[in-house]
């Protein structure tokens, strides 16, 4: 497989597993990658027999090195075949947990297969909440797209009747980051019927306070925090990705009960 590969991409073939589990990316640009190189890495970051390499092979790390690379460069011809591997490796923590974060980076383009992926009941929902993380990505990293990635949003929690509370819960707190305060009617609604899952989102006067649809409390409350600590050994990207949320962690933390293989 390392044949198919040409410098400077194919040094990403022996980067490993340590750089992968830094605190921060590399700066993948510093190898000489640059924008002709898309087509390349979009290759090495979708192929399956990298993807099936053992993860004591150097090798079995290049996808990862490579999205993170596209990411870098906010390729956006990269957005179609990521969501792709997205669909294909949900199985695979590292995509669960990296791949909404280099797609929000790449950008708008990403938006519309996330729409279509969240839109999809369906799609497995671990999926759907991998989408949800495309798009709150997005409008952190590209925030002239927040109104339109916080309609998608809203348009999918107005189904709350119909999806899980799990769902319904994901879809506020991320509404509730990017403080869609437009949405707060149907956040009642849902709440009001028992169709959002309090252990994520805390309760709905906590949520209204969130949103400064209600008056912080005199003592004894901060907004709500939906978060958990992250777990040993999981990637922990941060410049020049944009940090995730408390709230994405949440979601994560749900889907690997899921049983998830950690490469």
């Amino acid at each position: 497989m390392p044949e198919f590969y040409l410098p400077p991409v194919d040094r990403l073939l022996k980067l490993g597993a340590e750089p992968a589990r830094r605190r921060t990316w590399p700066d993948y640009r510093n190898l000489g990658l640059e924008d002709h190189h898309v087509p390349a890495l979009i290759r090495m970051a979708t192929d399956p027999a990298l993807h099936a390499a053992e993860e004591r092979s150097p090798a079995g790390w290049a996808p990862i090195h490579a999205w993170r690379a596209l990411a870098q460069l906010r390729a956006p011809a990269a957005a179609e075949p990521l969501l792709a591997v997205l669909q294909r490796e949900m199985d695979s923590t590292w995509v669960f947990e990296e791949l909404p974060v280099a797609l929000g980076i790449i950008g708008p383009a990403a938006l519309p297969g996330a729409t279509l992926l969240l839109f999809d009941e369906g799609k497995d929902e671990d999926l759907r909440f991998a989408a949800c993380g495309v798009i709150l990505n997005v409008a952190h990293e590209h925030p002239e797209r927040r109104d339109e990635a916080a309609g998608v949003l809203a348009q999918q929690l107005a189904d709350w009747r119909d999806q899980s509370p799990q769902m319904n819960a994901i879809l506020v707190s991320y509404l509730v980051e990017l403080n869609d305060t437009a949405a707060a009617t149907v956040m009642e609604e849902a709440f009001a019927a028992g169709r959002v899952d309090v252990t994520i989102t805390g309760p709905w006067e906590d949520v209204q306070v969130d949103l400064g649809l209600l008056p912080e409390p005199e003592a004894g409350r901060t907004p709500t925090d939906h978060g958990f600590p992250p777990a040993d050994g999981l990637p922990r990207p941060s410049t020049p990705k944009p940090g995730k949320s408390k709230t994405q962690r949440k979601a994560e933390k749900e889907a690997r009960k899921r049983n998830r293989k950690k490469k």
